[in-house]
């Protein structure tokens, strides 16, 4: 048993570690790329005839943050897929500490289904509203609104990354306690 729950041990680690650096990598890049892409204010002729307002270097910057998004997006499924298969046998009948391994179990269930929910629903409507807004870029009355709401789903997927990132903090707050179950032997 030692050695199972050593095995398991290790992948629940290594994918929470690896989830939460990751998140924390993006959260921590993202304001920099935009700032920096900014700081450049590049002139892109293939999207915009004009560089209004710097959006060029925020179609730029979006891109490149969209593009570490969607790679962070794999990572993170492939994280959950480890972290449910190693709670499910944390939970198993021999490692059972319920008082943390609810609330660990929880906060994954969360972060996950954030997770799902800004990979199928928001980031659909950024690349729609982003897409739609460099078609009509030279029309104000289409370009306007659809920037607005393609700002709008960016702020709302920010803020669902930093809450799956504090989640997964609360998953290794309540991961510190997760032991095999104890054999008693009688005398």
């Amino acid at each position: 048993m030692p050695a199972l729950f050593e095995f398991v041990q290790i992948f629940y680690w290594l994918a929470l570690s690896t989830w939460f650096g990751s998140v924390l990598f993006v959260a921590i890049a993202a304001p920099i790329i935009f700032r920096t892409v900014r700081e450049a204010n590049p002139l892109i002729p293939t999207v915009l005839s004009v560089n209004l307002e710097g959006q060029h270097s925020t179609l730029l910057a979006g891109t490149i943050v969209a593009n570490l998004l969607k790679a962070l997006t794999r990572v993170e499924l492939i994280c959950a897929v480890v972290i449910a298969v190693t709670t499910a046998v944390q939970l198993g009948k021999h490692w059972q500490d319920w008082s943390a391994a609810i609330p660990r179990t929880l906060m994954f269930l969360i972060a996950l289904m954030l997770v799902v929910y800004d990979w199928l629903f928001v980031w659909p409507q950024i690349d729609r509203h982003r897409q739609q807004y460099i078609d009509h870029a030279d029309e104000p009355d289409v370009a306007n609104p659809a920037r607005e709401q393609f700002d709008r789903y960016q702020r709302e997927s920010e803020l669902l990354l930093k809450i799956v990132l504090a989640l997964l903090l609360g998953m290794i707050a309540f991961s510190f306690n997760i032991s095999p179950a104890r054999v008693f032997v009688a005398p």
